[in-house]
């Protein structure tokens, strides 16, 4: 239903902007705030895996269909994970739950699908700073000195709309993958337990010029 909101919200900004001619952003900055939801896909048991989420971004188009876009988000993540021993395994379970700021940066290739209204894809680094981390269950090693500061990757697709030259609203899909925070035994050798974040994003960003 949330998304139901949001999209729609979206798609009436659309039909109810003034008719504009083609915009085209090359050479110029864009700044503004997205919010939306967060899935953490990373529980495999347990952990309430859906939250609200919300960040400031700044944007460079360096090319007519390309840019370079770099964020601030705040989500909640985590990792929880249960294996049992077998005759080739041992058992390994434990729990992370976990708040973060995010700095993402993306390039991101833009394609036109109607007039101003844009398609992208984007993918770039990530780095995670946790802000309160909690570690439970760990067996049978217990807790890890885990780092506070880890690097990622981001995966996106989405779809652009200038209202005017100035002016746009955006909505975003976007797959995060953090730092590991675990490890169980396989077949073909340790496998490790990064979290895994997909977040949905609603965003408004304004051009100025310098």
């Amino acid at each position: 239903m949330k998304k139901i909101i949001l999209l729609t919200l979206f798609y009436s900004s659309i039909a109810t902007a003034q008719k504009e001619g083609i915009v085209y952003p090359k050479g110029k900055w864009y700044f503004g705030a997205e919010i939306g939801t967060n899935k953490i896909t990373s529980f495999e048991v347990g952990g309430d895996k859906t939250s609200f989420q919300g960040g400031v971004l700044a944007e460079y188009y360096f090319g007519k269909q390309w840019s370079v876009e770099g964020k601030i988000k705040y989500f909640k993540t985590g990792v929880s994970f249960r294996q049992s021993s077998s005759w080739l395994t041992d058992s390994y379970s434990g729990d992370f739950k976990g708040d973060q700021i995010a700095f993402p940066i993306a390039i991101k290739w833009e394609f036109r699908l109607y007039k101003n209204l844009k398609g992208n894809l984007k993918t770039g680094l990530v780095l995670n700073v946790e802000t309160y981390s909690s570690y439970k269950n760990y067996f049978p090693e217990p807790e890890k000195d885990f780092k506070k500061f880890n690097l990622g990757f981001m995966l996106g697709y989405g779809l652009n709309y200038f209202i005017s030259e100035k002016n746009a609203i955006f909505i975003d899909y976007e797959g995060y993958i953090g730092g590991s925070k675990g490890d169980v035994e396989t077949l073909f050798g340790n496998s490790s337990k990064p979290t895994l974040n997909t977040l949905f994003n609603l965003g408004y960003k304004h051009q100025f010029k310098f």
